[in-house]
């Protein structure tokens, strides 16, 4: 991210009218404790779908605020819909780059939180093997972390702790040689060492992203670079760039780290092209 200015506000924008009709109403999220680290107690707010029953895909969705600020709430309209669409939908709280901590305690965390709804599956009836992440600006570092770093602080990240799939929406991706993170990093680790740009594979899970043009926050460029390097490694990476406009597709271009004012059609067509991804994966239906 360029920017080092304090980030005021980071509220991502979920318009309730993208794209396709939903036909399952879904209920207020159940709240669980996924993680206790001390006297903190990261919860998991699970949005089930209607029909019941076990073997649904999973989303766990993780909200944006330069991984400083913001709450689960933050992603709960977008896992509704992804809810009435079929799916068990969970939206995460993380801890945040204060106090002493670094975004590698977030991308800790979500490890956790994919081993978690996976050691939960017959309880919240989800399909194991059908487990994406779902990443707003900086909440899409810490899905893209989770899914290619190889260890965290030298501890080796297991398989289920992984997302079979990634939905990226704005993400931050190529943090070896960025600033403001390197100054959130203040000397935790090797900033390198959790960029998922650089541990780009053929084992790259399935990936879509929805990038900004004029983004200013995380760049275009990088998310074209993810993209290319992913394909030439035989990974599925598609990526939608949207013209004219900034970070989290807003129409704003002077100040773009608060006050979004995201383009309503390109926001209904990102979540559009985000439905069409998961049905061409097999994780919902047409």
């Amino acid at each position: 991210m360029k920017t080092a200015k304090p980030i005021l506000i980071y509220l991502f924008i979920a318009l309730l009218s993208a794209s396709t009709a939903f036909s399952q109403p879904v209920s207020e999220p159940d709240s669980f404790i996924y993680r206790q680290i001390g006297n903190v107690a990261l919860k998991a707010y699970v949005f089930k779908p209607a029909t019941g029953g076990r073997h649904h895909p999973a989303i766990l969705l993780f909200h944006g605020g330069a991984w400083r600020l913001g709450e689960a709430a933050w992603t709960n309209d977008r896992a509704k819909q992804f809810a009435e669409r079929g799916m068990v939908a969970i939206s995460i709280e993380y801890r945040l780059a204060n106090g002493g901590l670094s975004p590698i305690d977030g991308v800790d965390d979500a490890c956790a939180a994919f081993a978690w709804a996976r050691s939960q599956a017959d309880k919240l009836g989800i399909d194991t093997k059908r487990v994406a992440g779902y990443g707003v600006s900086a909440g899409g570092h810490l899905v893209a972390a989770s899914a290619t770093i190889p260890a965290i602080r030298g501890n080796k990240i297991p398989d289920n702790a992984r997302p079979d799939a990634m939905l990226l929406y704005s993400p931050a991706l190529n943090m070896a040689h960025d600033s403001y993170f390197g100054g959130l990093m203040d000397g935790a680790g090797d900033p390198a060492a959790y960029s998922a740009s650089e541990y780009i594979s053929n084992k790259l899970p399935p990936t879509l992203i929805i990038q900004g043009e004029q983004d200013s926050i995380v760049y275009a460029k990088d998310a074209i670079a993810f993209r290319d390097s992913a394909v030439r490694a035989g990974a599925k990476c598609t990526l939608f760039v949207y013209p004219g406009v900034g970070h989290l597709l807003t129409r704003n271009l002077k100040v773009q780290y608060k006050d979004f004012d995201s383009d309503p059609a390109f926001v209904a067509d990102a979540f559009k092209k985000e439905n069409e991804f998961l049905v061409e994966i097999g994780y919902i239906v047409k």
